[in-house]
């Protein structure tokens, strides 16, 4: 079930291996601005974790050159595989397995289960703006979004600002969870943001915003049941959020090939999770074919109002329950290494190799509620004439 639109494909479990095969018929396919090439981008990701849950997605992008403007389309087929219980029926890790799944469980629970998700993005992208509309379509759940945005520049081209806007509704289905059948819901979210990047020297640009979004609708998982009371109850959030925070990135090149990249984060929402997420990368060309970088993000968050590790009753917090680690008090560390190589080194002028470039991502992410995770991503880029 999709909750989180933002984070699909972003978590993995411990041990977790992604691998990433791309081939693309230009070096950029979506940049800011409209463009007058056609190009086209597909992705093969293959994801699998330590649980034996697996996700193969296959994305295919397109743009395309319009009068004054550009049209891109964005298509997302992902197949989620989630292997069945594997303890014995009827036995105590069963039925806990069962009763606390935070996933669909759907007649035989033993068995594997298989979720098809399609996503759908198309934007038409002018000279100051764009207009985007989204829609994603799985077994329970259905979402749709509309957004917007403008910008201009000022001050002889140095400052540009931006504002963006987008309404987005969810239709949800829930599939029955060990015989009992949650009732059909909604979602809705709206979006605002103003962004201001700002040119400070030839070598150096500075970029900070705010946003602010209003969730209303259901925001839990319908599939996890909690331990409150001597008992389970499904989980329940409240069904209004207002969430808020603001940023500021600066980057820095040299004259060395290399440059590095700073920001900071400052979050804030009613349901009393204020975090902070401070982030830095540096990139350094190694002769003329070959960029390395390196990244590290720190991130922390207070706890959730309502989140208790255990209910101690029925009425939870104000009739509130969540199994969601995701809610409590947090610290979590990223280091990161990716290595561009551009194959033309290693092939004649007219060979395929001329047109290639090889890249390679490596991940490592934990936090302080015993969740890992090590990503690896591998991908060729090549360029058609």
């Amino acid at each position: 079930m999709q909750v989180i639109r933002s984070l699909v494909l972003r978590g993995a479990a411990s041990g977790a291996l992604v691998v990433t095969a791309l081939v693309t018929a230009a070096p950029c396919v979506f940049a800011q601005g409209a463009s007058n090439e056609t190009t086209s981008q597909s992705l093969l990701r293959l994801f699998d974790d330590s649980g034996k849950v697996s996700v193969r997605s296959f994305v295919q992008e397109f743009a395309l050159p319009l009068r004054k403007a550009q049209l891109g389309v964005h298509w997302n087929n992902e197949r989620v595989t989630i292997p069945g219980i594997s303890a014995s029926a009827g036995s105590q890790e069963a039925v806990d397995a069962v009763t606390t799944a935070s996933r669909p469980i759907a007649g035989n629970p033993y068995v594997e289960y298989v979720k098809v998700r399609n996503e759908v993005t198309s934007d038409v992208v002018l000279d100051h703006g764009s207009a985007t509309y989204y829609v994603s379509s799985e077994s329970d759940y259905l979402a749709q979004q509309f957004g917007a945005t403008f910008d201009r520049d000022f001050a002889d081209q140095q400052l540009n600002l931006s504002f963006g806007t987008s309404y987005g509704w969810d239709d949800i289905q829930p599939l029955s969870n060990a015989g009992a059948q949650a009732p059909a819901d909604h979602k809705q979210t709206f979006h605002g943001n103003v962004v201001a990047t700002q040119v400070l020297s030839p070598t150096s640009m500075l970029r900070y915003g705010l946003e602010y979004n209003v969730v209303s609708g259901l925001q839990h998982n319908p599939y996890r049941n909690v331990y409150a009371g001597g008992s389970h109850v499904p989980e329940r959030h409240p069904e209004h959020r207002e969430r808020r925070d603001a940023f500021v990135r600066y980057h820095r090149w040299f004259a060395n090939r290399s440059s590095v990249k700073t920001s900071y984060r400052l979050y804030n929402d009613d349901w009393g999770i204020t975090s902070h997420e401070v982030g830095t990368s540096l990139s350094q060309y190694v002769g003329h074919d070959a960029a390395i970088t390196y990244e590290y993000r720190w991130y922390r968050q207070s706890r959730a109002d309502f989140y208790r590790d255990e209910y101690a009753t029925l009425g939870g917090v104000d009739g509130y329950f969540s199994g969601d680690y995701r809610m409590d008090a947090l610290a979590s560390h990223l280091f990161g290494a990716s290595l561009r190589l551009d194959l033309r080194a290693f092939g004649d002028a007219h060979g395929l190799l001329q047109r290639s470039t090889l890249w390679l991502d490596w991940q490592r992410y934990f936090n302080s509620n015993n969740y890992s995770a090590n990503i690896l991503e591998a991908g060729l880029d090549f360029r058609f004439r």
